[in-house]
C-alpha cells in the first residue's frame, strides 16, 4: 500500500478550515441571537459544530485515505498524531450537541451550557498538543500558530463563562469577537509539507584513513 505523505498536509489544512468555518458561524450566530432572542439563528452555531464533526473524518478519509478505509488506517498508523484530529471531531460534535440541547430547552445556563463551554475549552487546549506531533523542523512554526489559536479559543470560553455569571454585554461581545478571531486564524492556516512529510536521514561515511604501522 502506497502512502502519499503530501496528503497529510492537505488533510491537516482541510481539518483546520472545517474547524474555522464552524467557529465563524458559531461566533456570528452567538452575536446575532444575543440581540435577537428566540431567533432560529441560535441553532446555526451548534449545527455548524456538528457539521464540522462530520466533515473532519471525511476530509481525512478523502485525502490521507483516498476514500479507502484500510489506507486511512495505514496512514494513521504512520502518523498517529492525526488521531488528535479525530479528537477534535468528537469535541466539536459534543459541543454542538450540548449547545443544541441548551437552545432547544431555551435555558440561559445550566449543565448543557457548562458542557458546551467545557468541550470548546478542551478543543482549545488540544491545539497546544499539535506541535508535538509534527516533524522537528516544522515544530516552531506549528507551535506558534496553534498556541495563538488555542489561546484565543480559551480566552473566548473564559469571556463567555464570565458573561454567564455577570451578564455584562461587553463580555458577550468579547466572546463573539474572540470566536471570530480564532476562526480567521484557522481559516488562514496552511499546513507546511515539512510538518508531516517523509523524513530523510543521510549517512556519510568517513574517508579511509591510512594504515598506521605499529612499532
Amino acid at each position: 500500500m502506497i502512502i502519499d505523505y503530501d496528503s497529510f498536509a492537505r488533510a491537516s489544512t482541510g481539518v483546520h478550515i472545517a474547524q474555522g468555518a464552524a467557529l465563524f458561524l458559531l461566533g456570528a450566530a452567538e452575536a446575532y441571537s444575543h440581540d435577537n432572542p428566540g431567533s432560529r439563528a441560535a441553532l446555526a452555531g451548534p449545527l455548524a459544530l456538528l457539521a464540522a464533526a462530520i466533515a473532519i473524518p471525511l476530509i481525512m478519509l478523502g485525502t490521507a485515505g483516498s476514500w479507502n478505509l484500510d489506507q486511512l488506517l495505514a496512514a494513521l498508523d504512520i502518523r498517529r498524531g492525526f488521531y488528535l484530529f479525530i479528537a477534535f471531531a468528537c469535541l466539536f460534535g459534543a459541543a454542538g450537541m450540548s449547545r443544541l440541547a441548551q437552545a432547544s430547552l431555551k435555558t440561559a445556563g445550566g449543565g448543557w451550557q457548562a458542557a458546551f463551554l467545557f468541550f470548546l475549552a478542551a478543543a482549545g487546549a488540544l491545539h497546544f498538543l499539535l506541535a508535538w506531533r509534527v516533524n522537528e523542523e516544522a515544530w516552531r512554526q506549528v507551535f506558534a500558530w496553534h498556541s495563538a489559536i488555542g489561546a484565543s479559543l480559551l480566552l473566548a470560553v473564559a469571556a463567555k463563562a464570565a458573561h454567564v455569571f455577570s451578564g455584562r454585554r461587553l463580555l458577550h461581545a468579547a466572546w463573539g469577537v474572540l470566536l471570530l478571531m480564532t476562526a480567521v486564524q484557522l481559516l488562514s492556516y496552511r499546513e507546511t509539507p515539512a510538518a508531516f512529510g517523509l523524513r530523510m536521514v543521510t549517512f556519510q561515511t568517513a574517508p579511509d584513513l591510512p594504515a598506521q604501522k605499529i612499532k
